[in-house]
């Protein structure tokens, strides 16, 4: 009988040790697991911030464009008009829909819209218009968004556009 007994006492011992090293091991696999999620959560915020930063500067490039006022044909070849935040402009005040310029305002989004053609500039032929009676005017337009003072990122986007003139 006391072989027995004794068979028990080894039995219950790696009973113990081999529970604490399942624990161990699920433990490790939590925590990797935890991290992992927290990384993925984290990935998934910068890639909203992201397309955020993206969609608000090109919803400036576009108010930019369809508004007329934003880009008149005046001033030669590097002529820019700018929001109040840029630096070096000829020109400053960009009429923008209010939902853009309360962004504008806050400073998180910017304007800079550059002549690139100088005056009298015939257009392009692939527009297929009465070339004699227009002259073209193209612009770049670049929106900068900046939040990354708060974690969100900066996104610059360049466009450019060619508005016609008629001839006077």
């Amino acid at each position: 009988m006391p072989t027995q007994l004794k068979n028990r006492n080894l039995e219950n011992g790696a009973a113990l040790i081999t529970a604490l090293v399942f624990l161990g091991v699920i433990t490790v696999l939590s925590i990797t697991s935890m991290r992992e999620s927290t990384i993925g959560v984290r990935m998934a915020q910068n890639e909203e911030a992201r397309l955020a930063g993206l969609q608000d500067a090109q919803a400036l490039t576009e108010a930019v464009v369809s508004t007329p006022a934003a880009t008149p044909v005046i001033g030669g070849s590097g002529f820019t008009i700018c929001t109040a935040a840029e630096p070096g402009c000829n020109r400053y005040g960009v009429p923008l829909p209010l939902t853009i310029a309360n962004e504008v305002a806050a400073g998180h989004l910017s304007a800079r819209i550059q002549r690139l053609t100088p005056p009298l500039k015939p257009p392009p032929r692939v527009l297929e218009s009465s070339i004699d009676k227009f002259s073209a005017a193209s612009f770049q337009v670049r929106a900068t968004f900046d939040r990354a003072d708060e974690g969100l990122g900066q996104v610059q986007l360049v466009e450019g556009m060619i508005v016609l003139v008629p001839n006077f």
